[in-house]
């Protein structure tokens, strides 16, 4: 199983200052679907882990299923907290599948060896992670239908410390951070957590798991160091799933076509 991730394209933002003559976002993700199209070993599913547009506008979130509508790999979304739940999923649901449980987007993808679910973490009112009893009640739900199936949950904010990062920890409660993580230790089957929002790479061994992050596909809003042929083209993930050892090989990539 071949995982492509990418997170926080924000379309429909301002770029960044500092990057006045950088390409248009739009243009980076343009060139991300181009690449994959290209591919001889094209990736069985591409997750995207939020952020996806910059205010969750519906013609925002029209703009970008036009752009992946013929890319030929199901694309499923995690919500960030510059959408908007409802007005995502009806614009780019039909890309691969999403959809609200009790309002928040929790959903399962059940096609593959690796079990994919979409995890909420999005507060109703902040710009921060959070989670709640009916979204822990939801997952733990998903979880109990299979509970021998090998499990990734994706996700926008990362219910961890980035250390990398300045804000490193960006969930409004610890304690509902350490509800979150004791529910993902409590079942062994779930193997790897994918998150976005902190516009960087960063990868973490968890008690039961491994865990990381995905820099931003565009790179006037990224952040950390990279590689010269890296730092202004658009990037991804590519997770490759080794069943022999039961976790993902993960490799960063210049979507440059």
């Amino acid at each position: 199983m071949l995982i492509a991730q990418i997170s926080d394209t924000h379309i429909g933002g301002d770029m960044d200052k500092n990057m006045p003559d950088g390409p248009d976002r739009i243009e980076m993700m343009k060139a991300f679907v181009s690449h994959i199209k290209g591919l001889d070993k094209k990736p069985d599913v591409i997750l995207h882990n939020g952020d996806v547009v910059q205010g969750g506008a519906p013609e925002l979130y029209e703009t970008v299923r036009s752009v992946f509508d013929d890319i030929g790999v199901p694309v499923y979304f995690s919500v960030g907290n510059r959408d908007k739940r409802e007005n995502l999923v009806t614009g780019l649901g039909t890309l691969g599948g999403a959809e609200l449980v009790d309002g928040f987007l929790i959903y399962s993808i059940d096609d593959y060896p690796v079990r994919l679910i979409a995890m909420d973490t999005q507060h109703r009112e902040l710009n921060i992670g959070t989670t709640c009893s009916v979204r822990l009640g939801a997952l733990e739900k998903l979880l109990k239908q299979q509970p021998d199936k090998p499990t990734a949950l994706f996700m926008h904010h990362p219910p961890f410390e980035v250390t990398t990062s300045k804000y490193p920890f960006q969930f409004d409660d610890p304690v509902l951070a350490d509800a979150f993580l004791k529910l993902v230790s409590e079942n062994k089957q779930i193997v790897h957590l994918f998150c976005g929002h902190m516009h960087r790479e960063f990868g973490v061994e968890l008690d039961t798991c491994f865990a990381s992050c995905v820099p931003s596909l565009t790179p006037d809003n990224r952040l950390g160091d990279f590689e010269d042929n890296m730092k202004f083209a658009p990037l991804y993930q590519l997770h490759r799933w080794n069943a022999d050892a039961g976790r993902f090989e993960t490799s960063l990539h210049n979507a440059k076509v």
